[in-house]
């Protein structure tokens, strides 16, 4: 049998949990090969379309059809799911009929990669996993050692490899001093998550304005300048008196939440929906007032603090990984859009948690906190023209302000 996508071998810098990682098949609760449409690339697409083989010839003909809305050889064609049905026609019993009866090389790049990520940065390759996979978010979420740093030994196609290039006239260099400082920032364990939040903040509007002024050679003095600054805890002091803004959180983040919409056929997805709406006090027609909006909201914080004692590394890996999946600071508009599209991401996150523990019962345990992180990572993370509609709004809200985003946060 030929070797349809040849791969390499290469050795990587990935985060702990990429090590542990392995597809769990079909015994995962909320599979990839349900609710999304598979794209195949050129070649993938061809190789179906002329392949003989008695089983999967009839579903190919059926199913795999020309995406004529692209031109991209990466995007040349998809597999139609079944009438009535979102998952993949290839999908029999929980397992890929494709690679049962031919083999990994055979999948389409999209199928093969997911939920990894492997980028060329700087001469070196790193790899990370996307928390809308359960079992990456298992992974990535409940362990305290999983952002430890290590080389590994990682399996890639080339042509579905991302390359981070150079950004705002850094140099590579440059940018990844920047990007360790504030993966180190982040994991300074002895600063609250939101303190690490908010000094990010700083740091980010002020490398904006070095950068706009084209100062690029105060980078590294701004680093330095930064990280003196909190070790002798100055930035720190200056924090302490910002308060929470659980009014401006819940109704900010409500609303961009419901920006997206909520239809979906995948019934995990579809009652973490119902939850999110109905724990946020919204009647059976999905409407709320703000005073019900607010109360259930703060309420929920105030039991999402005792979750997290079950998964108290959560909240602090969904950003690490953001940071390091994303190549934080360096895409977007600029270093400090991408700091305020962290802020939205987490926000949004913590509303549907803290939704989740506004309940009369037991609080959810680490594995439902898990699936609830997956599950928002599914349905709003793979929206690039979301993500930017949510920093469009907060721009035009006036909510994009360092001194305003202060409020989003501390719980």
């Amino acid at each position: 049998m030929s070797n349809l996508h040849p791969t390499k071998t290469l050795s990587a810098l990935v985060p702990r949990y990429v090590t542990r990682f392995a597809c769990v098949g079909a015994a995962c609760e909320d599979n990839c090969c349900s609710g999304w449409l598979v794209t195949l690339d050129k070649k993938t697409f061809n190789a179906y379309r002329n392949s003989t083989h008695p089983e999967l010839k009839p579903i190919f003909i059926k199913h795999v059809k020309r995406s004529r809305a692209t031109n991209s050889d990466l995007h040349y064609g998809k597999i139609t799911p079944e009438p009535g049905s979102q998952s993949c026609s290839a999908l029999c019993e929980g397992l890929c009929a494709i690679q049962k009866h031919l083999d990994a090389s055979h999948l389409s790049n999209t199928c093969f990669t997911y939920p990894r990520q492997t980028r060329r940065f700087r001469g070196q390759h790193e790899q990370a996993l996307m928390l809308s996979c359960p079992e990456a978010a298992r992974q990535a979420l409940l362990h305290a050692d999983a952002f430890d740093f290590v080389e590994e030994k990682v399996t890639a196609r080339q042509d579905d490899m991302v390359d981070g290039a150079s950004a705002f006239g850094m140099t590579s260099a440059a940018m990844n001093e920047v990007r360790i400082f504030c993966l180190q920032l982040m994991r300074t364990t002895d600063l609250a998550l939101w303190q690490r939040l908010a000094i990010l903040g700083v740091f980010c509007e002020r490398l904006n304005v070095t950068l706009a002024n084209a100062q690029h050679a105060a980078v590294p003095a701004l680093l330095r300048d930064f990280a003196a600054l909190i070790e002798q805890g100055g930035i720190v002091d200056a924090l302490r008196d910002l308060r929470p803004n659980h009014e401006a959180q819940a109704m900010v983040f409500s609303t961009l939440l419901a920006d997206r919409g909520f239809s979906t056929t995948s019934k995990m997805q579809a009652d973490q929906v119902r939850m999110i709406g109905a724990n946020l006090g919204a009647d059976d027609s999905g409407q709320t007032t703000a005073e019900s909006l607010v109360a259930a909201y703060t309420r929920g914080l105030e039991r999402l603090g005792q979750a997290l004692e079950q998964a108290p590394h959560l909240l602090e890996n969904y950003v690490l990984n953001e940071m390091f999946l994303n190549l934080f600071p360096f895409y977007g508009i600029n270093p400090f859009d991408a700091y305020l599209q962290l802020v939205a991401r987490f926000g949004l996150l913590r509303l549907i948690l803290a939704a989740q523990c506004n309940n009369d019962g037991d609080l959810p345990d680490a594995n439902a906190l898990v699936n609830a992180v997956h599950v928002y990572c599914r349905r709003f993370q793979h929206q690039t023209a979301f993500a930017q509609r949510v920093n469009g709004a907060l721009h035009a809200s006036g909510w994009a302000s360092l001194d305003k985003l202060y409020g989003f946060l501390r719980s």
